[in-house]
């Protein structure tokens, strides 16, 4: 049985704080830039994945090369299971054996390990970005970007009179 969990006044006092997860980010918020490099498919996972990370709060400019990689990494991983579908799982090759005859063989589709590798890569990427259901509550908010401030009219106030 573990030791019971130390108050938060506790743990000030003897110093022992946990890496302060209440301390909000340094990282100020923001929109990073869809590169042009990005194919059809990836381009079509950006526009969907980054409204969901503005929604939690977790993106800023810097974000833009991983996920730029995750977008890519799911074009791939749909190319690849589209192989999969088209062909199955198992394929049959024709080689050629010692006497020189064509000999028709079974093995795994090439597609189906690339459809894993990505999966697992998607499942890597997802983690960081805190959008699986253990990471949620890991990945810290991004700092509200400072706005400049609007220069008020001197008759603004006129307008909440009306």
């Amino acid at each position: 049985m573990g030791r019971p969990r130390m108050s938060e006044e506790l743990h000030k006092l003897r110093g022992t704080q946990y890496r302060d997860r209440h301390k909000p980010s340094e990282v100020t918020a923001g929109r990073p830039k869809m590169p042009d490099h990005l194919s059809e498919e990836a381009k079509r996972e950006w526009r969907r994945i980054i409204p969901l990370l503005e929604q939690r709060g977790t993106l800023s400019r810097a974000d833009g090369a991983s996920i730029a990689l995750y977008c890519e990494t799911h074009a791939r991983w749909l190319q690849a299971k589209g192989d999969v579908a088209e062909h199955g799982i198992i394929v049959e090759t024709t080689v050629l054996d010692r006497s020189g005859e064509q000999v028709t063989t079974r093995k795994q589709n090439p597609a189906l390990k690339i459809a894993e590798n990505a999966e697992r890569s998607l499942r890597a990427f997802l983690r960081e970005f805190g959008m699986t259901p253990q990471s949620r509550e890991r990945v810290k908010p991004a700092k509200p970007s400072e706005q400049k401030p609007t220069k008020e009219s001197p008759f603004s106030h006129l307008d909440d009179e009306q």
